[in-house]
């Protein structure tokens, strides 16, 4: 690691959430200090890493950061977003090589993100989840297609879960057609899956959009298409960029390698309602930003139905011997409810002392 990576510390206070794209080249509006101005791309590869409260998992993403070839002499950042759980200290206690932005709430994936590439020194940046781990080939199978690609503006790779089983990840742009085929019933009747058959994650693919645990994308198009969105707190995010990126010219590229284990959802199952609140409201907004009223109104009445369809079930639950479990699930349906009846507002932040359970 270079003496400026491991002297490297910078905690930034609260940033304020503003509409539009931002340029990962100018400053996000906020009270921040950021030390990326003026910076010199001299180094290949940035890695980003955006975390709340999920100490353990980013200290096994960090350990495995370290010891693969492609990023052990990468600029390494890490953004925590308000954690409870100590990792910002565990970031500074066990990775001084680290760059550490802590801020002082949650400001969400996209604006800490934007946050980071104000500081990013790399010709490339890798955006990777804390509750990833890289198995040895894979950002190597990345970086290696993307240099040798040039049409290239998005590289992603295979995720895996915990037991090795791919988890769906690759999908078509929200439309009224993809709202009704990824209903479960009419999946279900037309036995299809996306992405995620074996022959599928075999083959080099042009695809629409990623999950964002793992992608590699070339800083300049940032700087071209803007990064993200702050209107988008979690969730929809990676898709609107993404979405941005191929409207500009750039191929988004899927490349199969030994791949990345993605222990998903840590940071969102603790909020519990409040995540599915961000999910519906991210692809409403995706929707009303990019496509038809049709589009948006066919998500909004699906999205609808199925808290509807929650509320039944769950009632009638609720009358036997699992009525713990459905009091908790008919709670959090309420809560969705009550957002639909006001309008489909912005939620707010999530904190684990508002959070609203819906596991069991």
């Amino acid at each position: 690691m270079t003496a400026v990576q491991a002297g490297a510390r910078e905690k930034t206070r609260g940033l304020t959430d503003g509409a539009g794209e931002v340029s990962a080249s100018t400053p996000t509006s906020g009270t921040g200090r950021a030390n990326g101005q003026g910076r010199d791309m001299t180094q290949a590869l940035t890695v980003i890493i955006v975390n709340w409260n999920t100490r353990d998992l980013l200290r096994r993403c960090l350990l495995s950061v370290r010891r693969t070839r492609a990023t052990a002499d990468a600029q390494v950042i890490v953004v925590d977003n308000a954690s409870s759980d100590g990792s910002a200290q565990m970031v500074e206690t066990e990775f001084p090589w680290v760059e550490l932005i802590a801020n002082d709430r949650n400001v969400g994936f996209g604006v800490a993100n934007n946050l980071a590439l104000r500081t990013a020194r790399g010709r490339d940046v890798l955006l990777l989840n804390p509750d990833t781990e890289l198995q040895n080939g894979a950002i190597e199978a990345v970086t290696r297609y993307l240099s040798e690609h040039p049409e290239a503006g998005v590289v992603g790779t295979t995720l895996l879960h915990a037991d090795g089983s791919p988890p769906l990840y690759c999908n078509r742009y929200p439309s009224a057609w993809h709202s009704l085929r990824h209903n479960p019933y009419v999946v279900r009747l037309l036995n299809e899956r996306a992405m995620t058959c074996t022959q599928k994650l075999r083959q080099v693919r042009q695809v629409d959009w990623m999950l964002g645990a793992c992608l590699l994308i070339r800083r300049r198009i940032l700087d071209q298409v803007g990064a993200f969105d702050p209107r988008f707190f979690v969730y929809g995010e990676e898709i609107d960029l993404q979405y941005r990126i191929r409207q500009a010219g750039w191929d988004v590229v899927y490349v199969p390698s030994p791949g990345v284990i993605h222990h998903s959802g840590q940071s969102t199952r603790q909020i519990g309602a409040a995540a599915s609140l961000h999910e519906i409201r991210g692809r409403l907004l995706f929707a009303q930003k990019h496509y038809s009223r049709l589009t948006s109104d066919t998500h909004l009445a699906k999205a609808l139905s199925g808290v509807l369809v929650g509320l039944t079930y769950w009632g009638a639950l609720s009358l036997t011997p699992a009525r713990a479990r459905a009091a908790r699930q008919l709670r959090a349906y309420r809560q969705l409810l009550a957002w639909y009846a006001t309008g489909c507002p912005a939620p707010p932040a999530p904190s684990l002392a508002t959070a609203v359970g819906v596991g069991g």
